[in-house]
């Protein structure tokens, strides 16, 4: 079996969807939109729709891992 990488998210151009940063920090969905209600995560809503920085998902994962 393959192992899945995960790919750098600071090299990233696009914005994040929820499904996105909650397999990268290993949440659930709903836990993501909790923090970022929280202000635990920044995010901008477009519509119905959450998006997220990668680069700011990336510092967000390496303060995790410290």
């Amino acid at each position: 079996m393959q192992e899945e990488q995960t790919p750098d998210l600071s090299q990233m151009n696009r914005p994040l969807s929820t499904q996105e940063v909650s397999r990268y920090l290993g949440l659930c969905e709903r836990q993501v939109l909790r923090m970022v209600h929280n202000g635990q995560i920044p995010a901008k809503k477009f519509g119905h729709n959450w998006y997220y920085s990668p680069r700011k998902i990336a510092q967000l994962v390496g303060m995790l891992d410290q």
